[in-house]
């Protein structure tokens, strides 16, 4: 027998307003020229080698941003951001991330770097200290939740430990895959409040850099943007650096996550239509065995997929971006949107550089880059494999989890 939805189902079903306002479909425009005129120059004057913009660059760069009225839009306006929502920046970041240096963060810092995750729980002494120049004056932060048992599984793996001695606290552990630790002023560590409690007994806490017995070593990856190991060695932090209440930390990651979640869709969608842009100019001007790429089926069909692709992730990408806007929780949406987007466009990537052969391969051009970047992409936010358990955990119910003896 079909179960037939009651028309509450069928109203929450019902299809996200996807109408692009077009002062934001002009301000993606502007930021796409933007992009086209200022960061790709920068990136291909670059040696092969090099792994990011130079500070110098970056600095040019976020000098021109301010002036043209694209410093930091996604941080709210009445704390000195643009204040665009989830779903104009999708349209806004499409645009923004088409250039080879744009995970994780969408002109390698030009447009300024994202409110840190203490924006959902901060109090006003910790806005006014951190978050607004974090918004304002470009502070790097890094957000560090991953440790070495099971990244996937904070709520279980998370041991650093966090342990209140008087008007401060005192952690001891070491976090793993740390991105921007290196160079960022602060960072903002999930540690253990209460070892009885699993995602309960988790907190948050804003951490100097330069905190003695806080030391970071870097860690090579496939991507050019490393990441980090952090180790805390009896590292004193005052108690008003605890965010919101003992025990919200890990409510304050899922916040965070899911809506980066959805920036990393489009970042990922972003590179997938600029892979097949270059990939079909490409065979436009080629031929072999006495006729043209372009007349191949193989050519046609592999850049027709590779358009369906694109075309699913976009919509999945508004969906969840419409959803995170609207205020229901979009915990779903966002990890359809990031799986589906960050598995598709990697494959997009892989099939344009096959369609180019040596060219695709070559540093020169911003594909290779861009496929190990997707590679990492399929790791970190939630591996791919542990947005489909969320997902099945939804369809089955209870019956997806583990029965105890």
């Amino acid at each position: 027998m079909f179960a037939l939805l009651t028309m509450n189902e069928v109203d929450r079903m019902s299809l996200h307003d996807f109408t692009v306002r077009g002062e934001i479909r002009e301000l993606a425009t502007v930021i796409g020229e933007f992009v086209q005129r200022e960061i790709r120059p920068r990136e291909q004057a670059l040696p092969p080698d090099a792994r990011c913009l130079p500070d110098e660059d970056v600095a040019a760069l976020q000098k021109l941003a301010r002036a043209a009225g694209f410093w930091n839009l996604s941080a709210p306006a009445d704390l000195g951001g643009g204040g665009l929502s989830a779903f104009d920046m999708a349209i806004v970041d499409e645009q923004a991330a088409k250039h080879t240096f744009c995970f994780p963060i969408v002109g390698n810092g030009a447009f300024g770097y994202p409110p840190p995750s203490i924006l959902y729980g901060a109090s006003k002494q910790q806005i006014d200290e951190f978050v607004i120049p974090t918004i304002e004056e470009g502070w790097r932060s890094f957000n560090a939740i991953t440790e070495e048992g099971s990244g996937s599984d904070p709520a279980r793996s998370i041991r650093t430990t966090a342990e209140k001695k008087g008007g401060k606290y005192v952690l001891n552990g070491r976090k793993m895959w740390i991105t921007h630790a290196d160079k960022a002023r602060y960072g903002v560590v999930y540690a253990r409040t209460n070892l009885n409690k699993g995602r309960d007994g988790i907190s948050a806490f804003i951490v100097d850099k330069d905190t003695p017995g806080l030391t970071i070593r870097p860690i090579p990856v496939i991507r050019d943007l490393w990441t980090n190991e952090v180790t805390f060695d009896n590292v004193e932090v005052p108690a008003d650096r605890l965010v919101g209440e003992e025990g919200e930390g890990f409510a304050i990651a899922q916040r965070f996550l899911g809506k980066f979640r959805v920036h990393f869709a489009t970042t990922a969608i972003a590179v997938g239509e600029e892979s097949m842009r270059l990939a079909a100019e490409f065979v436009k001007g080629r031929e072999s065995f006495g006729l043209p790429f372009a007349q191949r089926q193989g050519v046609q069909f592999a850049l027709a997929d590779a358009h369906v692709k694109l075309k699913a992730a976009r919509w999945l990408t508004w969906e969840a971006a419409r959803k995170h806007d609207s205020g229901e929780g979009a915990r779903i949406e966002s990890s359809i949107a990031k799986l589906y987007a960050t598995e598709a466009c990697f494959g997009v990537v892989d099939s344009m550089m096959q369609l180019m052969g040596g060219m695709g391969l070559a540093k020169e051009m911003p594909l290779e880059h861009w496929f190990r970047d997707l590679r990492v992409a399929r790791v970190v936010e939630g591996p791919s494999d542990i947005h489909r358990f969320v997902l099945a955990r939804e369809i089955l119910g209870s019956a997806a989890l583990p029965r105890r003896a």
